[in-house]
C-alpha cells in the first residue's frame, strides 16, 4: 500500500514537472498561447479539486456579468456580436468533462434519473434546432448565443447535480448561495448609481419608466437574479434553520439589497412572480413559520422603502406609481406592440408548429405608430412563444415539462433542514421564473437566465425522505398479529 502511494505521488509529480516544462517552453515563444493553456489547466483542476467553487463561479459569470459585457471579451469569432468563446463557456466545457466522468458511476434516485432523462431529451432538441438554424443560413454568432444558453443552460443542472453529490458539498453550496446573493445584490446598487454604460456597452438602467410623471430609469442588469435571491433567502429565513444572530443578520442584509434592486427594476411582472413564489413558500410553512416569514418580510421591506423613500423620494413615488399602472392595460404602450410582435410570431408558430424554425430566426416587423421602422429580429417578449419558435411544440413540451415537474416534486430533502428550506425556495423561485416567462423570454441569451434555472433544476431533484420509514419491530409486530389472527 505504502509503495503504491509513493509511485502516485512520483506519477503526479512527474507530470506536474512534463507540464510546467512544456508551459515553460510555450511561453518563451507564444506567451498569449502559454497563458491560455495555463488558464485552461488552471480550470479544469477548479472542477474536479473544488466543483463547488467552480459551479458558483460559473453561476456568477452568468448571473451578474452582463451578456453585451461577457459577449464584449470572448476569445475568436472577431469583434462584438460575432462567434465566439466566452470565459463562461470555460466553465462549462471543464464542468461537462467532469459530470461525464462522475455522473455515470453516482446512485441516482428515480426523480433525479427523470431530471437527466428530460435534460438529455431536451439538449438533443436544442442541438437539432441549431442545425436547422444553420441549414437555413442563419447568422453562427446568433445561432451559437442560442445554443449557449438554451443548450448549455440546461445542461449544466448535470455539473450542478455532480457538484451536489459530493460529500460535504451542502454547507458550502449554502454559504456560495449566500455570497452570491450578496453579489447579485450589491452589483444591483451599484449598477443604479453607475449609469447606463461600461466601456461603451450598454447594460444596467433603461432610461425612462412609463406611465409615470418622473421615472428616470429602470435596472435591467440582473433582472431574473432578484427574484430568486429574494425568494430563496425568505425561504431560509422562514424555515428558521439559522440558529445564529450573525448568519441571520447576514440573511437579512441580503434580503434587503435584492428587495430594493428588485423595486428599482419597476418590472410588474418581476415583482407579481416574486409575491406569488412568496405565497407558495408561506402555504409549505407550518403557521408558526408563516408569520416568522410575514415579519421578517414586513420588517425587511419596511427598511428598504424607508431607506428609498429618504434617499431618493422621486424613485419612490416611481416605483408607487408603476405599481398602480397595472389597471391601465388598456392604455399601456407596452401591451400594444407585444401583441403585434406575439402576432408575428404566431404566424411563425403556425407555419411550422411541430419541429419550430430553428436557432437564430428572425421575424420581421415595426411600429409605425412609434415611428420604429421593420427590422429583423429574432427577439419576442412572450417567452413561451419564442420558445414555441425556435425549439418547435415538441422541443418546448419537454422544457416545460422538466420546469414544471422540478417546481412541483413533493417531499422534505434529505440532508436537514438547511437543504430543505433551500429545496422548498428553489421550487418557488422556478415558479417566478416561469411567471415572468410570460411578459420576458426568460430563456433567451441575452437573460442568461438558463443557468439560474439548471441550478434550480438540480436543486430540486435532490433525494427526499421516504414518507414512512419502516422499523423492523413494526414489521415484526405485525407479522406475529397476522399469525394470531390466521390461527
Amino acid at each position: 500500500m505504502t509503495e503504491a502511494l509513493v509511485s502516485r505521488a512520483w506519477i503526479r509529480a512527474t507530470l506536474l514537472a512534463g507540464v510546467a516544462m512544456l508551459l515553460g517552453v510555450l511561453a518563451a515563444r507564444h506567451p498569449s498561447y502559454a497563458l491560455a493553456v495555463a488558464a485552461v489547466l488552471v480550470v479544469t483542476l477548479l472542477a474536479f479539486l473544488a466543483p463547488v467553487t467552480h459551479m458558483t463561479i460559473l453561476l456568477a459569470l452568468t448571473a451578474i456579468v452582463p451578456y453585451s459585457v461577457a459577449d464584449a471579451y470572448h476569445v475568436g469569432g472577431g469583434g462584438t456580436g460575432n462567434s465566439g468563446l466566452q470565459v463562461s463557456d470555460l466553465f462549462l466545457l471543464t464542468g461537462f468533462l467532469r459530470a461525464a466522468l462522475i455522473l455515470p458511476r453516482l446512485r441516482l434516485s428515480r426523480r433525479q434519473l427523470t431530471t437527466v432523462a428530460l435534460v438529455a431529451i431536451a439538449c438533443a432538441f436544442t442541438l437539432f434546432q441549431a442545425w436547422q438554424g444553420l441549414r437555413a443560413h442563419q447568422p453562427l454568432s446568433e445561432v451559437g448565443a442560442e445554443f449557449r444558453a438554451l443548450g448549455g443552460g440546461f445542461a449544466f443542472a448535470l455539473i450542478a447535480m455532480t457538484a451536489l453529490a459530493d460529500r460535504g458539498a451542502q454547507p458550502r453550496v449554502a454559504k456560495a448561495l449566500g455570497v452570491l446573493g450578496l453579489a447579485v445584490g450589491l452589483f444591483g446598487i451599484a449598477q443604479w448609481f453607475a449609469g447606463t454604460s461600461f466601456n461603451g456597452t450598454d447594460f444596467g438602467v433603461r432610461a425612462g419608466v412609463s406611465l409615470t410623471s418622473g421615472g428616470v430609469g429602470q435596472l435591467q442588469g440582473g433582472l431574473f437574479a432578484f427574484p430568486v435571491a429574494v425568494v430563496l433567502c425568505t425561504a431560509v429565513l422562514a424555515s428558521g434553520t439559522l440558529k445564529d444572530g450573525r448568519a441571520r443578520l447576514f440573511v437579512v442584509g441580503v434580503l434587503v439589497l435584492n428587495l430594493v434592486s428588485l423595486l428599482l427594476t419597476f418590472e410588474r411582472t418581476a415583482w407579481v412572480a416574486t409575491i406569488a413564489a412568496i405565497l407558495v413558500v408561506g402555504i409549505r410553512l407550518r403557521p408558526g413559520r408563516r408569520i416568522r416569514m410575514a415579519l421578517i418580510l414586513a420588517v425587511c421591506c419596511i427598511i428598504g422603502v424607508s431607506t428609498l423613500a429618504v434617499v431618493s423620494p422621486s424613485t419612490f413615488q416611481t416605483a408607487e406609481q408603476r405599481l398602480l399602472s397595472i389597471g391601465q392595460y388598456k392604455t399601456d404602450p407596452s401591451v400594444r406592440y407585444r401583441s403585434v410582435e406575439s402576432g408575428f410570431v404566431l404566424a411563425k408558430i403556425r407555419a411550422k408548429p411541430l419541429l419550430g424554425w430553428g436557432l437564430g430566426d428572425t421575424i420581421y416587423w415595426g411600429q409605425p405608430w412609434n415611428d420604429v421602422p421593420p427590422s429583423a429580429e429574432s427577439y419576442t417578449h412572450v417567452g413561451y412563444l419564442w420558445l414555441a419558435w425556435h425549439e418547435g411544440l415538441l422541443g418546448a413540451a419537454v422544457l416545460i415539462l422538466l420546469l414544471a415537474l422540478s417546481a412541483a416534486w413533493p417531499g422534505r430533502a434529505r440532508g436537514g433542514s438547511m437543504v430543505d428550506a433551500v429545496r422548498n425556495g428553489a421550487q418557488a423561485a422556478l415558479l417566478a421564473l416561469l411567471i415572468m416567462n410570460v411578459t420576458f423570454p426568460v430563456f433567451h441569451q441575452g437573460s442568461q437566465a438558463d443557468y439560474t434555472m439548471g441550478f434550480l433544476i438540480a436543486y430540486c431533484a435532490l433525494p427526499v425522505i421516504a414518507r414512512q420509514v419502516r422499523s423492523p419491530a413494526r414489521d415484526a409486530g405485525r407479522a406475529e398479529a397476522a399469525v394470531a389472527t390466521a390461527a
